[in-house]
């Protein structure tokens, strides 16, 4: 459920890729959480409250439910890595049915000093509580078909 996946990896490969941050933003209670980070969580009042800014080889053991598209996204930016691919995860009451992931992709300077950037934004329907949206589940078995008879590797799908 990484949008983008092939291009990030593209980049990746001709190294052109110079700066990767994914933000996870749900309900305190899609959030499946270990140490420090569930307690934060646990005191989410009315406002939105960022749990975590930093690589995602950090995150990774802190919220094992919650961050696979993270880690995906650091896979295929190999230049990058777990170390340098940033992960945010932002607590948000407001959004009881929304999983929202957005994908900030740094690049090459450009003329006149401007930086290449995309930014995509996932909005996935998600009932209350869930740890995963509603779309995950045809995204994973689209990427599963796709992956069929490519050979062996490693592949984005």
């Amino acid at each position: 459920a990484l949008w983008g996946g092939e291009d990030i990896r593209k980049m990746s490969e001709r190294g052109t890729l110079t700066g990767l941050t994914v933000t996870m933003r749900k309900h305190p209670n899609s959030f499946k959480l270990n140490g420090d980070l569930k307690l934060k969580n646990e005191q989410v009042g009315s406002e939105a409250v960022e749990l975590y800014h930093g690589p995602v080889r950090q995150l990774c053991p802190l919220a094992p439910n919650n961050v696979n598209t993270m880690a995906a996204a650091a896979v295929a930016a190999s230049n990058l890595g777990f170390d340098k691919t940033l992960g945010r995860l932002v607590s948000d009451p407001t959004i009881p049915n929304w999983h929202f992931v957005e994908v900030d992709v740094e690049g090459p300077e450009g003329p006149g000093g401007h930086k290449f950037s995309v930014r995509t934004v996932r909005s996935n329907p998600a009932a209350a509580g869930a740890v995963t949206g509603s779309a995950t589940y045809a995204s994973f078995l689209s990427s599963l078909i796709r992956v069929g008879g490519k050979g062996p590797g490693f592949h984005i799908c």
